[in-house]
């Protein structure tokens, strides 16, 4: 069965109804200067300043370095010189590279499709042009890891799609679309651990999540609420409906479910006045601590206040859903949840699709009042100008 679906894959990258490239920056966290990369299948060109200067096939390494603002670019018999932009071009849907940057010293990483590299005075930015599935498949594997159901990685996709349509032009004043980073989305590459993601992919083809003005929702979503997702506005500066807090059982007794931290108590004490908490000084110390059966969106002593999340922000807690227990001269932190709570919860979705819960189900219990839909029915205005006017 697997080589029939390897095939049918195949077939749908050839011939699929959408086709759309889209351009992600790579190791944006680091400053790019030397890298190699390998054609790993496939076969490629490689253009300088739009200039087609060598054919590459399986096992032919490019060498790429910053040099006076400029990428050298040299294989292993010939240097081609110095150029303002770089591309290895796909010659087909199936090809295939492996990029290794030499300084910063990283990990070899592979990707779908496209690369080109564009010099700047200190580093050399790297961008993906790869297919907005491929692309996907390798999102909601960096995201949610490979060991989780169909439903699941279809709810995901269509997650992922969404936030990537809504996100298209977050950099586009740096050369391109989205970033690899968790500012995005984190993409590590090509999927390759588990064929099951590519599908969920491609029978959630185009799917996406709008609100009820045809608008494309937030897609937000973290690794385990705790038993009780977050409203946004509790934790962004606005608010949406279909972005309401859900009590979750389905992300109890998960991996991520609970969690312990210790501070001492002084520190807390210092924290909360240094934060404008001027009742902490009047106030017995055995109640400056805080305790949640529900999520609240600020700790409150007397007429003071300070919002949970950011609590969570500045002490590096995984959730801002917590209760606080005095020990000594210090403070016990038990924590629910990882992540923001915002949305879907990957950890209850797993749940639910181990349950046997549909990709709909699950997609519906966590987001009020949404429309799941083809997004070439939603408006122009609604998505970003590469991807209007796709039949």
């Amino acid at each position: 069965m697997k080589w029939i679906v390897t095939v049918l894959l195949v077939l749908f990258f050839r011939t699929g109804l959408i086709a759309q490239p889209i351009d992600v920056g790579l190791y944006q966290d680091q400053l790019v200067q030397a890298a190699v990369v390998y054609c790993s299948s496939g076969y490629y060109q490689l253009l300088l300043d739009g200039e087609v200067i060598k054919r590459m096939e399986e096992g032919d390494i490019v060498y790429l370095n910053l040099e006076d603002g400029m990428v050298k670019v040299l294989d292993s018999e010939r240097d081609f010189g110095l150029a303002s932009n770089v591309e290895l071009r796909s010659l087909s849907t199936e090809g295939v590279i492996r990029v290794r940057c030499i300084t910063p010293e990283i990990e070899s990483r592979v990707y779908d499709d496209n690369l080109l590299a564009i010099p700047d005075e200190r580093f050399m930015t790297l961008v993906n042009r790869v297919d907005l599935d491929k692309y996907l498949a390798g999102v909601v594997e960096t995201e949610a890891g490979a060991n989780a159901g169909k439903e699941f990685y279809k709810a995901q996709s269509v997650l992922c799609r969404t936030f990537t349509l809504k996100q298209m032009d977050r950099h586009i004043c740096e050369g391109f679309s989205l970033c690899d980073g968790r500012h995005c989305q984190a993409y590590r590459g090509k999927s390759t651990l588990n064929p099951e993601i590519l599908e969920a992919i491609v029978e959630t083809s185009n799917m996406v999540l709008a609100d009820y003005n045809f608008k494309l929702i937030t897609a937000a979503y973290h690794s385990n609420s705790g038993g009780q997702t977050q409203r946004a506005a509790d934790v962004w500066l606005s608010d949406a409906d279909y972005l309401q807090s859900v009590v979750d059982p389905y992300s109890l007794h998960q991996d991520h479910a609970k969690w312990q931290d210790t501070i001492s108590f002084k520190a807390w004490k210092d924290y909360l006045l240094k934060n404008g908490m001027k009742s902490v000084s009047k106030i017995p110390d055995e109640i400056i601590y805080i305790e949640q059966m529900r999520r609240k969106k600020y700790f409150i002593l007397d007429t003071d206040s300070i919002r949970m999340a950011k609590i969570r922000e500045d002490w590096g807690f995984k959730s801002s859903f917590f209760d606080m227990f005095p020990q000594g001269d210090s403070i016990v932190i038990w924590g629910k949840g990882y992540g923001h709570g915002i949305g879907m919860s990957q950890e209850g979705a797993m749940k639910m699709a181990r349950d046997g819960f549909s990709y709909q189900d699950i997609l519906r219990f966590y987001f009020n009042d949404v429309r799941l839909m083809d997004f070439r029915d939603l408006p122009d205005s609604s998505l970003p100008e590469a991807f209007r006017d796709l039949q």
